[in-house]
């Protein structure tokens, strides 16, 4: 085998792990997405439960998804 078809060979091979690797990529990115997302609105959820030196987070937490949660509760009751 000559050094350019085992550098084509070898392009293919890399490029088949790059597809899949994308794909494991992106599922631990979306893995790690929810898990940080979930940890923000458990923060929020606990915003009026005092806690010390908790309270500053779960205040910015709660911040930061109330514009979601007024949203998503205007549209349950039709207050679009």
């Amino acid at each position: 085998m000559n050094k350019a078809k085992l550098v084509e060979l070898a392009d293919e091979v890399l490029t088949n792990i790059d597809v899949d690797m994308q794909s494991v990529l992106r599922k631990e990115l979306e893995e790690s997405l929810c898990s940080k997302l979930s940890d923000i609105f458990s923060e929020a959820k606990r915003h009026h439960t005092i806690y010390a030196g908790q309270i500053r987070k779960n205040q910015k937490s709660y911040k930061a998804v109330k514009p979601i949660l007024d949203d998503c509760i205007d549209k349950l009751l039709g207050k679009n």
